[in-house]
């Protein structure tokens, strides 16, 4: 399964994409996290991560509605 690989290689994308100031990057790391909870429920180990993962989720779902609301104010 190459579920991690591709869950880690979306987190990269992610942080690049964020660090060009493209809002888009937050889909990028919903989809690295919903990776992350795929993993850790397929696989049945690494439980731990979710910890993580789920909140981050949440977090990047809000930056990406917050960054949409400062854009759309200027």
């Amino acid at each position: 399964m190459y579920l991690d690989w591709l869950a880690s290689l979306l987190e990269l994308l992610g942080i690049w994409v964020v660090g060009n100031k493209d809002r888009r990057g937050f889909l990028v790391f919903i989809c690295c996290g919903l990776c992350w909870i795929t993993y850790v429920l397929v696989s049945g180990s690494t439980y731990g991560l979710l910890l993580v993962v789920v909140p981050a989720l949440f977090l990047n779902l809000g930056n990406f509605i917050k960054w949409g609301v400062k854009n759309d104010k200027h």
